[in-house]
């Protein structure tokens, strides 16, 4: 095992989408273990710099596969159509529309129950995105899996930022 060991590989999962985070929990904590740097004291210097590596890299996978977001982000990085979010938008303009319109709504909440009906709305967008993905990347439609991707990182900011103005308030 090495650092260029792709995420699902050092856990022994399968590269897809769909992943159960009770089985992702107990295979990280074993490599933790394995892998974690007083285990690793008694090294020579190259080997307590690998455990440190390697217990980074194991830590990135873990925080990689257990959000799916960044998952799918990385599955399509695996296929070789990553995206640059930085550079890239959503070229859909109704998504464009009612995610304006939902942080236009945010912006004028002043109540709980306001704020907990467009926090719905966006996870809803969220949730059926969730199930979009998958069946983008299944079909190898890249331009749609990655803008599906886009829009999955839209709805994450727009729920943060209701979560921090609900947290506001």
């Amino acid at each position: 095992m090495d650092l260029n060991t792709n995420y699902f590989t050092l856990f022994g999962l399968p590269v897809g989408f769909h992943l159960d985070e009770a089985v992702l929990q107990p295979l990280w904590r074993e490599l933790q273990r394995q892998f974690h740097p007083d285990r690793h004291a008694r090294d020579d210097a190259a080997g307590q710099r690998q455990s440190m590596q390697m217990a980074s890299h194991i830590n990135m996978a873990h925080d990689v596969l257990r959000d799916p977001v960044k998952r799918a982000r990385y599955l399509l990085e695996l296929a070789g159509h990553g995206i640059d979010s930085e550079r890239s938008t959503v070229a859909d303009t109704d998504f464009l529309m009612a995610q304006m319109e939902l942080r236009e709504q945010l912006d004028d909440a002043v109540a709980e129950h306001e704020i907990a009906a467009i926090e719905a709305e966006a996870q809803d967008w969220l949730d059926n995105l969730l199930r979009e993905f998958p069946l983008d990347y299944a079909g190898q439609d890249w331009l749609e899996a990655a803008d599906t991707l886009r829009k999955m990182q839209f709805m994450t900011r727009l729920l943060g930022e209701i979560r921090t103005r609900r947290d506001r308030l």
